[in-house]
């Protein structure tokens, strides 16, 4: 896609598969958890098929903030950066999961003119946000809280 910045990252998670893909899309946890430092979640609206959300988090001194729908993927249908996509891609067996995340940001206005730079730091910031979640997810903490859920129910 032209005028697009693409990001991506991928990992491995000692995890099972199933309880990776469910922490990653869970937006509400994430927002209750603060699993991701410097980004902030808050849950808009949200029924058994899909979650909207806005999210807010500063690049380069720019604060970008977007309302997102996460079913299965993300897509901003508001905000700074509306038509962003982010694309999940699982894999694994047993207690190890493989993920991988791209980040299609458009871009325009001052984010066209220093595309490069607000890459590399896209990039790094999706890095992190990335070990946040694999460090969550391998201390148990998700595991923990979905337990409790289960226990309310």
């Amino acid at each position: 896609m032209a005028g697009t910045i693409r990001v991506t990252s991928s990992g491995a998670i000692k995890r099972p598969l199933e309880e990776v893909r469910e922490q990653f899309a869970d937006t509400a946890y994430h927002a209750a958890a603060r699993v991701h430092s410097g980004v902030r979640f808050t849950v808009v609206a949200q029924d058994e098929r899909q979650c909207r959300y806005r999210q807010e988090v500063t690049l380069l001194g720019m604060r970008q903030a977007d309302d997102l729908l996460n079913s299965v993927q993300s897509e901003a249908v508001g905000g700074t950066n509306r038509g962003l996509r982010v694309l999940y891609r699982f894999s694994g067996n047993g207690n190890l999961a493989v993920v991988y995340v791209t980040f299609e940001i458009p871009a325009r206005g001052v984010k066209r003119l220093i595309a490069p730079l607000f890459r590399a730091v896209a990039q790094r910031a999706l890095r992190r946000a990335f070990e946040e979640d694999r460090r969550d997810l391998e201390s148990g903490a998700y595991a923990r809280y979905r337990a409790r859920g289960a226990d309310a129910a």
